[in-house]
């Protein structure tokens, strides 16, 4: 199985069967059947945006698949060598060498500077995002990249 960094914006569409993404990640987590990376930083921002979306039955849905996953480890695989404190210093760097060319949030440098690391370190196989912005920075960064454009028409 292959190993994929998919920011929060990819597993809340894997999860949530409403989001406008849901289509086109679910196609392709379906044909490629990966494992993703998950560690401290990725699992509070996703955590949160599933909250503010169990407003209804898919956002109840989507959050039960989650902590569901988070039980059983399915598809979610923890990285002890992504710690906050060596995160935010990577995200610092890369923004330092990036930040006056790519316009992204801390955020994204964060989720990128993370999934480079982890792929020197022991390799992923590809970056997943739904962001244009954070796309263009995860390949600037010598990240293979797949962005998911909406699947709704």
């Amino acid at each position: 199985m292959p190993l994929v960094y998919a920011d929060s914006s990819a597993l809340f569409a894997y999860l949530h069967p409403n989001d406008e993404f849901s289509v086109v990640v679910d196609a392709a987590v379906q044909k490629d059947l990966p494992d993703f990376v998950y560690w401290p930083w990725l699992r509070y921002e996703l955590r949160h945006n599933l909250r503010m979306a169990r407003t209804d039955a898919d956002g109840e849905v989507a959050w039960q698949a989650l902590r569901a996953s988070e039980k059983t480890a399915a598809r979610l695989r923890w990285q002890d060598e992504l710690t906050a404190d060596k995160m935010l210093d990577a995200a610092e760097e890369l923004s330092t060498e990036k930040a006056r060319g790519i316009v992204c949030g801390s955020g994204d440098y964060l989720h990128v500077a993370a999934a480079r690391r982890l792929n020197l370190l022991s390799g992923i196989d590809e970056f997943w995002t739904c962001d244009a912005a954070q796309a263009k920075l995860a390949r600037d960064a010598g990240l293979k990249t797949r962005l998911f454009k909406s699947g709704r028409s």
